[in-house]
């Protein structure tokens, strides 16, 4: 696997990330508004956008660390192979 296809596959498991936990965080800040506008007492937030932008950066994280995962995993595959 070399440098660029390593670079994307960790970067499209991040924009999935992003994707799946802006959506989860957009239901959930539908779902349950009350919760998110006491996350940050002292200022007024918006309860959807916050909760859709708390679940995006955690999809980021996540997702790129699988794929940073997947691409450790993948490299110790081919390594003991050529062994």
């Amino acid at each position: 696997m070399t440098l660029l296809k390593t670079f994307i596959a960790v970067t499209l498991a991040a924009l999935a990330g992003l994707a799946m936990g802006g959506l989860f965080g957009f239901a959930a800040g539908r779902i349950t508004p009350d919760f998110f506008r006491h996350i940050v007492p002292w200022q007024d937030v918006e309860p959807v956008g916050f909760a859709t932008f708390c679940g995006a950066t955690t999809g980021v994280l996540l997702g790129g660390g699988l794929g940073c995962f997947a691409a450790i995993l993948q490299f110790i595959l081919e390594w003991r192979k050529r062994s």
